[in-house]
Parts: structure tokens; C-alpha cells; sequence
């Protein structure tokens, strides 16, 4: 009866464990990394035994760690699963969600979706950290994540919800004064606007198979993608931009597409989260209404000739 007493601090063991590393659990339970380890060594002298064996940023499961974990394991998560049932029977979707995005897609697609969302969940608080870098979880926990690009971390969960092509773009007074490429290889000829963190531009040519990729250089680097299609449009040089973002530039002829014979790589949006056994309503609330929102509104699709 006396590991009742610790019944938390096994929770807290079990989970550090699916972790993989103290620092990871941490992220995860909310809970400094100094108080996980000063809970994991209370928990090992009540159970007079060494759980985990530390060394080089991850751990080892001592002989009897992975016994305690083999027993307790199938317990929390019936636990987990019994709990997540009575709160979505009684619970309405209420709490804090702490979101991180890019800075010109919560901007230019989003905001319709935000503003129906708290009308829809007033009792969910929305909490929104706005960057064009990938912030380390380390540095930033949050809930849910909206991400550019293939996912790769193991640690999170990704869903595709939507993606836009790129487009190579100039103003008519850049291409009047400098002429118009016709191939990546023209490219090296001209003045670039570099949007981070777009520093490769990828093409493909669908008749012939050709694939080129240019490592972007020029006077005007930045990271705020408004900003360099200002530039842009100012005709100091060749830019490479979302076509949702533009859309407008170029159905008014401010921007104009270049090199149409070739292709450029779609952005794909993911959502993402971190990978537990218990997600709240809220959160997966938002999700789900996200997806949904990218179905009925995507992003853009590719210019049409």
C-alpha cells in the first residue's frame, strides 16, 4: 500500500520513459527539467531501486526500471483512456491552447479561420507565438504547431491540411529594364530577393524532366516575406514567393510570373503535436476544425495560364 503514497511520481516515471530523455519529458509534462530529476530520485529511494541509468543527454532503463515500467505502463494508460472518456462525456472545450505559426500564414490565411473559431469555442483561450523559425521545443512547448515543409521529428505527431505552389516573380519595370529569364541558369544574371528561409529555389521542367536547384544570393535578404515583396514590387529584383501571398500582386500586374515553362515545389502546411497517449478536447477540437477550415479554404491553388 505504501506506493500508493507515489502513485504521481510513477505516472511522471512512465511517461519520462515514452519521452526518451529528460529534457523531451519535460517539454511534455510542463515541469523543469531540475524538478523531473529531483522527482525521479525521490521516487527511486521510496522503491529502494535504481530506475534509470544517465549519461550523454539520454537514459537506460535499469533491470528493474523496465519492471516497474512493464507493470505500471498498461495501468496509465487504461487510466488515460478511462479518464479522456469521462472528461469528453462531462467536460465542455474549455482551457488554454499555446500555438506557434508562421508570420505570413496566420496573416494571410488564418485570420477568417481564428476569429470563427473563438466565436465557435468561447471558453478556449488561444495563445499565439508568430515565427518564420523553427522554434526547438525546448524553447518554446506548445500545444499545437503549424509547420511548412515535410515533418521529420519523431517526437511529434503531423497532419498535411493544405499546401500552395511558389512563384518566381519580378515588377514590369525589373523585367523592362533587365529582360525576362527564361531558365533557372538566367537567373544568375539578375538581381534575387531572398525571403527566408526560401534559400534554395527548386524547378522542374515537366517536358523535359529537367530538375534545377539555385542557391539564392542577393543584395536584400530577409525574413518577413511582406517586406521583400515590397521589394520586389519596387523592381530591385527577382523574388520567390507563395502564390497565396501574391495572388493579388499579380491578378493587378504589380508582380508578373516568370519562366512559365517551369515548376516550382509545393509548400505543404502541417499541422503538429506532440506525440502523447492523452490529448485534451481543446486540442483536438482545434485541430480537427483546422482541417476542415483548409478543405473548405485552401491556401491557393497554382496560377492558371
Amino acid at each position: 500500500m505504501e506506493h500508493l503514497n507515489h502513485l504521481d511520481d510513477l505516472a511522471i516515471f512512465a511517461r519520462l520513459v515514452e519521452a526518451g530523455s529528460l529534457r523531451r519529458g519535460a517539454v511534455q509534462m510542463r515541469i523543469p527539467v531540475a524538478t523531473l530529476s529531483r522527482r525521479l530520485q525521490k521516487l527511486e529511494t521510496a522503491l529502494g531501486a535504481k530506475l534509470l541509468e544517465r549519461g550523454g543527454g539520454g537514459f537506460t532503463l535499469t533491470q528493474a526500471g523496465k519492471e516497474y515500467y512493464d507493470r505500471i505502463n498498461p495501468i496509465m494508460a487504461e487510466l488515460s483512456l478511462q479518464l479522456e472518456e469521462i472528461d469528453q462525456r462531462q467536460s465542455e472545450c474549455v482551457g488554454l491552447l499555446r500555438l506557434a505559426l508562421p508570420v505570413n500564414l496566420a496573416n494571410y490565411w488564418l485570420p477568417e479561420f481564428f476569429s470563427d473559431f473563438m466565436k465557435r469555442y468561447p471558453r478556449i483561450d488561444l495563445h499565439l507565438t508568430l515565427s518564420n523559425a523553427l522554434l526547438p521545443e525546448e524553447d518554446f512547448p506548445f500545444d499545437v504547431a503549424i509547420r511548412v515543409g515535410k515533418q521529420t521529428q519523431n517526437s511529434l505527431m503531423a497532419r498535411r491540411v493544405a499546401g500552395t505552389w511558389l512563384v518566381p516573380c519580378a515588377a514590369p519595370s525589373y523585367i523592362a529594364e533587365r529582360g525576362n529569364p527564361t531558365s533557372p541558369d538566367d537567373l544568375a544574371n539578375h538581381d534575387m530577393i531572398i525571403s527566408r528561409p526560401l534559400l534554395t529555389w527548386r524547378f522542374y521542367h515537366p517536358q523535359t524532366g529537367a530538375e534545377e536547384s539555385i542557391a539564392a544570393h542577393g543584395r536584400f535578404n530577409v525574413d518577413e516575406m511582406e517586406l521583400a515583396i515590397h521589394m520586389v514590387r519596387a523592381g530591385h529584383g527577382i523574388g520567390l514567393f507563395a502564390h497565396n501571398i501574391i495572388a493579388d500582386h499579380l491578378k493587378s500586374g504589380a508582380l508578373v510570373p516568370i519562366m512559365p515553362d517551369w515548376k516550382t515545389e509545393m509548400r505543404d502546411f502541417y499541422v503538429v503535436w506532440h506525440d502523447t497517449e492523452f490529448m485534451p478536447k481543446r486540442q483536438r477540437v482545434f485541430i480537427d476544425e483546422l482541417a476542415a477550415f483548409a478543405t473548405r479554404h485552401p491556401p491557393d491553388a497554382m496560377i492558371s495560364d
